[in-house]
């Protein structure tokens, strides 16, 4: 009789306890992953993107530009290489994107339908179709010393620091708590020839 009751009994409160616990602990953990997987996604978009104006800026600088019109009869002027100019930041101000996302204006002459074939992103040829989660900046040329926080990698020339270079950057605050992240990368023209950087500069990258 004695073993029938034990073997029809319940469960504890301190079993049940233990048992909320557990769950408690495992939903936590996944709570943790789930957003750690969300702002490892999120960042992707940064580092693609800056990597993406990177290779931009480079084609763009390999490009080659007449100097002047070739006449019939004549011997045409020679050919230059040159950094695509300053592009206007998409968007404007980091606000914009604080703990949001932002669709770009693809009507002509806003965003990154700005620019000229020397200038800007038409220079660059690059565009955002999708909502983004940072602002994204293009400078050159004349940027001395791109990143020069970061260490500078063994297979770039010493003469780095004194050259003319570009900088693409992504910053951005995904929780809106105005602490933003940034996320830089870049190059330099040594020698004539357009030599990236393939690090990243990482600034609160989770913020």
């Amino acid at each position: 009789m004695l073993r029938k009751l034990r073997k029809n009994r319940g469960f504890t409160l301190i079993e049940l306890m233990i048992v909320v616990a557990i769950v408690g602990i495992h939903a936590i953990l996944a709570i943790f992953g789930v957003r750690k997987y969300l702002a490892n996604a999120k960042t992707a978009e940064a580092t693609n993107t800056i990597g993406a104006i990177n290779q931009n800026s480079i084609a763009a600088y390999e490009r080659e530009n007449a100097t002047a019109e070739f006449v019939t009869g004549t011997t045409g002027a020679g050919t230059t290489h040159a950094l695509c100019l300053t592009a206007t930041n998409v968007p404007a101000a980091v606000a914009a994107i604080r703990n949001k996302k932002y669709v770009a204006n693809t009507t002509p002459n806003n965003d990154y339908q700005t620019g000229s074939q020397t200038v800007g992103w038409r220079c660059l040829k690059f565009e955002m179709n999708q909502p983004q989660y940072y602002r994204y900046t293009y400078r050159s040329p004349g940027v001395q010393n791109p990143l020069a926080a970061a260490p500078a990698p063994p297979a770039l020339p010493a003469a780095l620091a004194a050259a003319s270079g570009w900088t693409a950057q992504a910053q951005g605050d995904l929780n809106g708590d105005t602490i933003d992240s940034s996320f830089m990368t870049g190059g330099a023209i040594a020698n004539g020839q357009p030599i990236p950087i393939t690090q990243i500069q990482v600034s609160n990258p989770e913020e």
